[in-house]
């Protein structure tokens, strides 16, 4: 077995598979059968979606801790460091706990190989069992049906919004990608999804397998800042900086379902502390706001500008943007028209399927000001030198992007997060 470091070990993994993504359960589920991780694991919400899982995993561990349970928290893909992906009791997996998963994982698969995020889910699931969680909230990394965390069955399932994302993976429209997502339901299980306008092709798949499905707007609401859950209960809606309220609402909808604790008023209020990085994360850096959301796909982008007009500052607007070669990107960009006074592209050369900064040049041209380009350090250097009070800087496009600022960003917060 090799002696290596995390770094090492993440290195490793990321080159061992032949591929970066590859659906299908058979090979981690043969590798988990063999680490005991099937055999009676502890109560799981699983959450999918394309945009918002991030959030009501953020809000439904953070109620369950509060509650006194021993809590395993599992998401994706991280911002800075690997171990922010997994979670006990909301501290990070320190460097030696995840090489001990991973030599594990390595001591069981034999001649299976599996994917950088199959080793991954496989290191939070042992982790928890090792740490004996009393719940575990897991994030879907792709789709749902086909996604590793679906090796388990929820008890609880979260669907958020469905959007365009990873088509060639789950299908170039809603209807497909819907069906994907509904794969982590399970028969006889509670369902929330929290899809305003969920395409039918959702919710006659849950139908058909009997899930109990519970669908915003018919069988819970939000209205005027109340939750009305489906049980027929009513609550103030937590005031949470950034996260939508269809989001927490879904979370909290869960719990309920889940039964796992008591929701009342007084836990709901103890969660307006829950933060999630990068998600309309707004700190002050000097005179500027910078404004971070790893917004990533058309819906995600639009969200970001219509919470920015609600937002407004007296000063200019600068994007800093890196983006994945395979996202929408013109779509994107069309949500943003008129939205920024410059755009400063970060270069992602060392990421395979990031856009090059020179063709995503070309798409701004002539329309857009293209300001600096290269790493988020130089071009965090130039517009501190060209920026005055009242300038946004907004940081978006892709996880990568977002990780890069924060990385950089994290010695320069003074006055931190605000609302």
């Amino acid at each position: 077995m090799p002696d290596l470091s995390l770094q090492g070990w993440l290195s490793r993994l990321e080159s061992q598979h032949p591929v970066e993504i590859e659906l299908g359960l058979d090979r981690v589920a043969a590798v988990a059968r063999v680490m005991g991780l099937l055999d009676a694991p502890p109560p799981t919400f699983t959450v999918a979606g394309t945009n918002g899982k991030g959030s009501v995993v953020a809000v439904l561990s953070a109620a369950l801790q509060d509650a006194g349970l021993r809590v395993g928290r599992y998401t994706s893909p991280h911002l800075i460091r690997f171990n922010e992906r997994i979670c006990v009791d909301g501290a990070e997996a320190d460097d030696q706990a995840l090489i001990g998963a991973f030599v594990a994982i390595e001591g069981a698969r034999g001649a299976i190989s599996l994917s950088y995020f199959e080793v991954a889910t496989l290191a939070a699931l042992w982790l928890f069992q090792q740490r004996s969680v009393d719940v575990q909230v897991l994030e879907v990394g792709l789709g749902g049906r086909l996604d590793a965390v679906n090796i388990l069955d929820a008890d609880v399932s979260v669907i958020t919004s469905i959007g365009l994302d990873h088509t060639d993976w789950l299908g170039n429209d809603r209807s497909q990608i819907a069906i994907e997502k509904a794969g982590v339901a399970r028969p006889g299980k509670p369902c929330i999804v929290a899809d305003i306008d969920p395409p039918d092709s959702l919710l006659a798949d849950l139908h058909q397998r009997a899930v109990d499905t519970r669908l915003i707007g018919r069988d819970w609401r939000i209205e005027e800042g109340r939750l009305y859950t489906a049980s027929g209960a009513t609550y103030r809606m937590p005031d949470i900086d950034g996260l939508l309220p269809e989001n927490i609402g879904a979370a909290l909808q869960a719990l309920e379902a889940g039964q796992k604790v008591e929701l009342n008023q007084a836990a709901i209020e103890k969660l307006s502390g829950v933060r999630v990085p990068g998600r309309l994360s707004r700190r002050d850096v000097g005179p500027v706001e910078v404004l971070l959301d790893v917004a990533h796909n058309v819906e995600s982008v639009s969200r970001l500008i219509q919470f920015m007009g609600s937002h407004p500052v007296s000063g200019r607007t600068f994007a800093v943007f890196g983006v994945m070669g395979d996202k929408p990107i013109r779509d994107m960009l069309a949500a943003c028209s008129g939205a920024f006074d410059e755009w400063n592209l970060i270069d992602l050369s060392d990421v395979p399927r990031a856009m090059a900064v020179a063709d995503l040049a070309s798409l701004l041209y002539p329309e857009s000001v293209v300001g600096d380009h290269g790493p988020f350090s130089d071009i965090w250097d130039s517009i501190k030198m060209r920026s005055r009070a009242g300038d946004r800087v907004v940081v978006f496009g892709s996880f990568f992007s977002v990780g890069e600022a924060l990385s950089v960003l994290e010695a320069e917060y003074l006055s931190g997060e605000r609302g």
